[in-house]
């Protein structure tokens, strides 16, 4: 399986629950735990997914384009968006 077709698996599993483990998300996907963290680094990587540890869930509409007008906007500012929080870059502070 190509590894577009894999994320799109992945990300359907993901979406069936609001949220859901690593080791649920293999099970479901029938694959190895380096195949689905491969997938779930491209899919957070394209800010579909937010992960909290080993607990993974789908962003909503609203957060996707929320996070890339940000990114857009924000590449040269002391501040940026992590995981759904907005924070000071070290730099700026001691400044």
């Amino acid at each position: 399986m190509r590894a577009e077709e894999r994320d799109w698996q992945i990300y359907h599993i993901i979406a069936e629950k609001s949220e859901i483990t690593v080791d649920e998300v293999c099970t479901m996907a029938c694959t190895a735990k380096e195949v689905a963290e491969d997938s779930l680094e491209r899919l957070q990587k394209y800010k579909l997914i937010s992960r909290t540890g080993d607990t993974c869930a789908v962003k909503s509409i609203q957060e996707i384009l929320i996070a890339a007008e940000l990114e857009r906007v924000m590449n040269d500012s002391p501040i940026y968006m992590e995981n759904g929080v907005i924070k000071v870059h070290k730099e700026s502070e001691d400044e």
